[in-house]
């Protein structure tokens, strides 16, 4: 009798389930701006000592990004937010 109960409770939680994920549409939250990403030209090898650089990692390890204007504008998006 009991194990008949847990089924039942079981059943009605996955309609109960079921139906509110019917009435409420899953939407991922993507807050990804589009200032965040910026085409790649190609890798630069070389380094310049005038420009301020930022380590990041990828997926490949270790990279630097030149502070630049467009690294500068960036930041500052991202404070906002």
């Amino acid at each position: 009798m009991k194990r008949l109960r847990s089924i039942g409770i079981a059943a009605y939680l996955a309609f109960l389930l079921e139906r509110i994920a019917q009435a409420v549409p899953f939407r991922p939250c993507l807050m990804v701006h589009p200032a965040q990403v910026r085409p790649c030209q190609g890798m630069v090898l070389k380094l310049s000592l005038e420009v301020p650089y930022h380590p990041a990692r990828s997926a490949r390890g270790y990279v630097l990004i030149p502070k630049d204007g467009y690294f500068h504008q960036s930041e500052e998006l991202l404070q906002r937010l």
